[in-house]
């Protein structure tokens, strides 16, 4: 058996992806995206929390009951070496009841210490992955794949992540969970054709972000994406929407969704990802209209720009970034923010495929050479390879697209060959394919 996988940046056997044992719709998620993005069976890993989890949870409890069985598990199963993000499935607390609340996602990146409440308040953490730019008048770095961003920063690298959807009070059902996943899926190397709109108005909610929105128009339109500045909402063929308003028209049950698959879409708002708050607009609405991905903070944010996506979280997408990556280049202050959707969408991913050769039998009972075959599409090129057996790092990243494998070194039965080829540039993306053997 073999299998050619699709293109990314951030890599599916990059991903931790995290479920709630004690909820079988969380397992059940977890399990159908593990099959629909090829994560190796070892990268899932099943936590022991109460079966509906409610929206809070103490740092301490954050740390003892995620974070450190988390670690632990990567480190026991050899996974730890490669994994660069975390996924949640649904059944997750949404906040850390500091003072002032982190997201989820906000401890997590910040893998499980409390900065000050002035920090956290006032905005001012400035994220490593952050792209800039931080003011008017400058220019930000260029889009980069998380893997890059390891080599320069060390192990100091935060821990961005994301959830694949929220199913309680004001959340989405499972239906839409999954067409949500399946869209991100769909929308890979699709190059969409629609436009990104920023939706305009008088609100401080738009105010404080509309310094960003002509340059990253104009980097958007070097990067052959159609964007429209405009006061009013799109109905088709939305390629990606930001807005600044508290409550957001979205179209009737039934109607078409406006939106293309990959499509990432917010509303700089004070209660989008605070389920437990009645009023305004929650992002899970924009999940239920179509939207691959969205983001909003789980407290009150206080209008902040830096709490949230910097209107060059399109540009990145555009660069070939996956959603995760483009998401967390975009804010420079992520700790209120809770990101949902489907993490590994890349509408613009590239077209070139990978082959292997050497094991055309099944069966490796010899040492044998594998031989990783790249079929170039453009002027994409690939430079530097890495070999994966059952999720597990089996030759280090490197140059040579050739490995041997020797059944010596190999339990008897059935193996998974993941060969992964990662394109040059900044934003290095990756093709990978795998192939079954049995060692006899």
């Amino acid at each position: 058996m073999c299998l050619a996988g699709p293109a990314f940046a951030l890599g599916p056997h990059e991903i931790l992806l995290l479920a709630n044992a004690n909820s079988p719709r969380s397992m059940a998620l977890a399990r159908e995206y593990t099959t629909l993005r090829h994560i190796p069976d070892v990268n899932l890993v099943s936590l022991d929390l109460p079966q509906v989890a409610t929206l809070d949870i103490t740092p301490a409890d954050f740390n003892r009951t995620i974070r450190d069985p988390a670690v632990k598990a990567m480190r026991e199963r050899g996974v730890d070496d490669h994994i660069l993000a975390w996924v949640y499935s649904v059944d997750f607390p949404i906040r850390a009841s500091s003072k002032p609340p982190l997201s989820l996602q906000g401890i997590t990146f910040l893998k499980g210490e409390i900065p000050s409440a002035t920090v956290i308040e006032q905005g001012t953490y400035a994220s490593p992955l952050f792209a800039g730019p931080a003011t008017a008048g400058m220019s930000g770095f260029p889009a980069q794949s998380l893997d890059v961003q390891r080599e320069w920063i060390g192990t100091g690298i935060p821990v961005p992540s994301m959830m694949l959807g929220f199913m309680g009070q004001n959340g989405n059902t499972r239906e839409e969970i999954t067409a949500c996943l399946k869209a991100g899926a769909r929308s890979d190397g699709t190059a969409p054709e629609g436009t990104v709109y920023i939706v305009t108005n008088t609100d401080v909610r738009t105010f404080c972000r509309a310094w960003e929105f002509g340059p990253a128009a104009r980097e958007l339109a070097t990067l052959d994406v159609a964007v429209a500045i405009t006061n009013g909402f799109p109905v088709s063929r939305v390629a990606g929407l930001m807005a600044g308003t508290a409550d957001i028209p979205m179209p009737p049950a039934g109607a078409p969704s406006p939106f293309l698959p990959g499509a990432f879409a917010e509303h700089l708002t004070s209660f989008g990802a605070a389920f437990d708050y009645q009023g305004q607009t929650k992002i899970t609405a924009w999940i239920r209209a179509g939207a691959t991905a969205s983001s909003g903070t789980v407290v009150e944010p206080m209008s902040v720009w830096s709490k949230f996506p910097h209107a060059r979280v399109f540009a990145h997408q555009a660069s070939g970034c996956t959603l995760l990556e483009s998401v967390f280049q975009s804010v420079r202050c992520p700790l209120q923010l809770l990101v949902i959707g489907e993490p590994l969408a890349r509408p613009w991913a590239p077209a070139s495929t990978l082959s292997v050769r050497g094991l055309d039998s099944g069966i490796l009972d010899a040492r044998h050479t594998v031989t990783a075959e790249v079929l170039a599409r453009g002027n994409e090129v690939f430079a530097r390879y890495l070999f994966l057996i059952d999720g597990r790092t089996h030759r280090r990243l490197d140059r040579s697209p050739e490995v041997v494998l020797d059944p010596a070194g190999l339990a008897h039965g059935r193996h998974i060959l993941r060969v992964v080829a990662y394109k040059t540039g900044a934003v290095r993306s990756q093709i990978f394919t795998e192939t079954a053997f049995e060692v006899k």
